[in-house]
């Protein structure tokens, strides 16, 4: 039950995650929101590390912070693609991309054998990615540069997932300790952008609002690494798989409150086929 719970907690807070992150960026800027995130996740995880330091290590430190680094430079495209696309093509398409980079990552690099049933998830993914990228009912559709976007991030993660492959069970919260250090350094290479007051008292409201859903998605972001934690040495990785694939999904209904998007029923049944594809890919 703790490996179940975890990895749905993982697909919640994932969703969370991008899309206060894509609030956060529609009222400020993605370089306020990668500050806010990372500075967030950063004090978590210090919190976190204060009861694991004996399993502290140069080696793993350092995966971790190159990780960081990597993963880092995905976010800025990830929170714009959330700010000014549709959740229902944004989630879908990054979720996809990235599991099949790590698949094609497999086949290239390590000679794996490629499974019949990649072929259909593939198909399936394709016909999901397209039925999503037609207009929702609130008239936001998916642009190309909300697809460089999605596709741009996906990549980047995927470099983030490869290095911590590197990483041991039990050295995953000193790993995540380093990557919360790469992705702060990230962030400070991009100056925040101040408030801007002069459109009035409304927009002076707003430009301050964009800090909670920040710091919402930086705690999202953390927990849901450490929920993955969990999950991963709780349960058989293709079930955790399985339960993960759901994270679009969850995306979209809570964009449906939090960003006033109405995905139409075409836009529904592309996220149910790609995350059919994705649950497809968990099992073979």
């Amino acid at each position: 039950m703790i490996g179940e719970l975890a990895s749905l907690s993982n697909a919640l807070l994932n969703a969370l995650g991008g899309t206060f992150g894509g609030k956060s960026t529609q009222l400020s800027s993605w370089r306020n929101t990668l500050r806010g995130t990372s500075s967030t996740a950063m004090v978590i995880i210090l919190f976190v590390i204060l009861f694991q330091l004996e399993s502290l290590t140069l080696r793993v430190v350092l995966i971790g912070l190159a990780s960081g680094c990597i993963g880092g430079l995905g976010l800025p495209f990830i929170y714009r693609a959330f700010s000014v696309g549709s959740i229902s093509f944004v989630a879908p398409v990054a979720t996809l991309v990235q599991t099949f980079n790590l698949i094609l990552f497999a086949i290239v690099v390590e000679n794996e054998q490629m499974s019949s049933t990649f072929l259909i998830a593939g198909a399936l993914g394709v016909i999901g990615i397209f039925a999503c990228s037609r207009t929702s009912a609130g008239s936001v559709g998916a642009s190309l540069e909300v697809f460089v976007l999605s596709v741009t991030a996906a990549c980047l993660f995927t470099g983030f997932s490869l290095l911590m492959t590197l990483i041991e069970n039990n050295e995953i919260v000193p790993a995540l300790f380093g990557v919360r250090i790469g992705v702060l350094l990230v962030s400070v290479v991009f100056s925040p952008s101040k408030d801007k007051t002069a459109g009035g008292e409304k927009k002076q409201v707003m430009s301050k609002s964009w800090r909670k859903y920040a710091l919402l998605s930086g705690a999202c972001e953390i927990t849901g690494n450490l929920a993955y934690m969990f999950a991963i040495t709780n349960l058989e990785l293709s079930k955790v798989g399985i339960i993960t694939a759901s994270s679009p999904a969850l995306a979209v209904l809570i964009g449906i409150k939090l960003m006033k998007q109405k995905p139409l029923l075409i836009n529904w049944l592309g996220i149910a086929a790609t995350s059919g594809a994705l649950a497809i890919i968990a099992i073979s």
